[in-house]
């Protein structure tokens, strides 16, 4: 005779709170990754830190300017990018346009490419903020960690990849986020890739990729102690 089996409401609860756990720690470990990647993404764009990347990828040599004048083009762009309005019509050597309508257009994309990540990031950090504060806090520290933890190794998983194929990787990179594919250009006529060549984005990615896993490492370190007091709390609290 066959027996009919039933779970009972309290261990129906307990699933499903253990589901709601799984899944917040996994969105924590994630907004973790995410909120570091964006703080080492905004640590690269002040002027300090673009300029000697734009003079030892030699942008002015390209453009055929000295290295003042190549700076400030930089500096136009960035601030447009960041800032606004996002024209990018600022006149170029010889006092025409420094970037034709296909690389305006491209900077446009990359533009709302930047504040839809930063966007995400935002929220991505309230959500770890929040969890630290209303969550099971050793779990959350925990998840935090796991992230941190990630984030670090798939960099160096991908900076390893990128030592020996980063052109593949740049371009797919632009497949991926650029799918209208205004993003291939003439070195030899387009100032864009003339001011920005591949030797600056091969400094820059490695540049974020140092600071992230730097930062990631800080807070992976940080987590597991925090996680650590949390539990200590945790059970000096119970009756």
């Amino acid at each position: 005779m066959a027996t009919l089996r039933t779970t009972s409401p309290l261990v129906a609860r307990g699933r499903a709170g253990t589901r709601h756990a799984s899944l917040l720690g996994v969105a924590v470990s994630v907004a973790t990754a995410l909120t570091i990647l964006a703080v080492a993404v905004l640590l690269v764009l002040p002027t300090f830190v673009l300029h000697p990347l734009l003079d030892a990828a030699g942008s002015a040599s390209f453009l055929g300017v000295a290295p003042d004048e190549a700076r400030r083009y930089s500096d136009l762009t960035v601030t447009e990018l960041v800032v606004g309005p996002g024209t990018f019509a600022f006149a170029g050597p010889g006092g025409g346009p420094l970037f034709d309508a296909a690389e305006a257009s491209h900077l446009r994309d990359a533009r709302a490419l930047l504040y839809g990540f930063l966007a995400v990031c935002a929220v991505a950090a309230v959500l770890v903020v929040a969890a630290t504060m209303r969550a099971r806090r050793s779990d959350v520290w925990r998840d935090v960690a796991r992230g941190a933890g990630g984030l670090a190794v798939a960099i160096v998983m991908i900076g390893s990849i990128s030592l020996v194929a980063f052109e593949p990787a740049f371009e797919l990179f632009h497949r991926i986020f650029f799918p209208g594919g205004n993003w291939a250009f003439d070195p030899g006529s387009q100032r864009l890739v003339q001011l920005y060549p591949l030797a600056f984005w091969r400094y820059v990615s490695a540049l974020v990729g140092i600071i992230a896993v730097a930062l990631a490492i800080a807070t992976w370190w940080l987590a597991r102690r925090r996680a650590a007091d949390a539990r200590a709390d945790e059970g000096s609290v119970r009756p």
